[in-house]
């Protein structure tokens, strides 16, 4: 009977502990190196940001130095702010311990860190946002296999469905970025959005939308060729600001994410996309701008020459030119980020 009753514990406990690494609704909660509350003023206590990030396959590549780069910006970055950086990582099962570490082994180096850390299983997250993601990888994957067709680069459009429905806002950054700036100046960005507005995003740097849209420029005739009309550089989505609580209650949402509207405008725009999710912003600022604040550049400083290497070396400097302060740097397409 003793025996049993220790088995009858065992499998208890384990259950309890399978539940809560599985369940993404039930998101494994770590407190990192919370200092006592002399470093915070009590008024501001409580206030948090939200950041979210996906890390998958971290075994990949450069993936870890630049997570590394990515989290170590963030926590030196703070400045004078105390808000409790909640930072959401969606992660596999693999790359968990190593993210785990770096979070950790940066925490106690900057001990005046005030971190909440919540894990979600990429898998768990899939289950939930696939049928609303599943029309993004129809229209704007190049092809299976390619860098793009990774599922992790369709998440941010249905994130409402996986974040708390308590949190307001969330600020969702790529891993290939690092700050000059405090992430609690970019919150404040929020301040500044319109009472229609849902996504913050800037400018994409590059000839890429120019290049995709050549079919549909030249259709429309030379009134239509000015690469600065109705702001078809497109958007970025390296850094993304969305304003979840209005994303909730805003009636159109699930149309502008349903295959029929997005089938739609890319047969207006002959658009033939392949960037993820960022194409879908980009579609959704050309239909609908009222819904998009646009970032300054200097909150997203892409720092991608592919096209300059191919076929834009003359124009190139023109679409990537960002005159204002740098608060963040996007070694997009694997471009290392210059050491301060």
């Amino acid at each position: 009977m003793h025996i049993y009753a220790k088995c009858i514990i065992a499998i208890t406990i384990f259950t309890i502990v399978l539940i809560l690494y599985s369940n993404p609704k039930i998101a494994v909660n770590i407190k990192s190196n919370i200092l006592s509350t002399n470093h915070v003023a009590s008024n501001k206590a409580e206030s948090k940001i939200s950041i979210w990030i996906s890390v998958t396959k971290i075994d990949r590549g450069h993936l870890l130095t630049k997570f590394r780069k990515f989290f170590k910006s963030l926590v030196s970055q703070r400045g004078l702010c105390r808000a409790v950086f909640e930072l959401n990582v969606i992660t596999d099962n693999v790359s968990r311990p190593t993210v785990d570490s770096v979070i950790h082994e940066f925490s106690k180096q900057y001990k005046e860190t005030l971190l909440e850390l919540i894990y979600y299983d990429f898998q768990d997250v899939l289950k939930i946002i696939e049928n609303k993601i599943e029309p993004l990888k129809r229209f704007f994957q190049s092809s299976k296999g390619s860098y793009y067709s990774d599922d992790v680069f369709y998440l941010s459009p249905a994130l409402h469905l996986v974040a708390p429905k308590s949190l307001q806002k969330a600020i969702v950054i790529d891993v290939d970025t690092e700050f000059q700036s405090s992430v609690c100046d970019l919150y404040d960005v929020f301040n500044n959005f319109t009472d229609t507005q849902l996504f913050g995003l800037a400018p994409e740097l590059s000839p890429v939308y120019h290049h995709i849209l050549w079919k549909w420029r030249n259709y429309k005739g030379e009134k239509y060729k000015s690469r600065e009309h109705i702001y078809l550089n497109g958007l970025n989505s390296g850094v993304i600001m969305l304003y979840l609580e209005r994303i909730h209650n805003n009636n159109e949402y699930n149309q502008l994410i349903s295959p029929e509207w997005i089938s739609s405008v890319v047969q207006k725009y002959l658009f033939k996309g392949h960037l993820g999710d960022q194409d879908w912003y980009t579609l959704v600022s050309y239909e609908r701008s009222d819904l998009i604040y646009r970032l300054p550049c200097g909150w997203n400083r892409q720092l991608c020459t592919w096209w300059k290497q191919h076929g834009y070396a003359d124009s190139f400097d023109s679409f990537a030119k960002c005159s204002e302060k740098i608060h963040l740097y996007h070694g997009n397409c694997d471009t290392p980020i210059t050491p301060n």
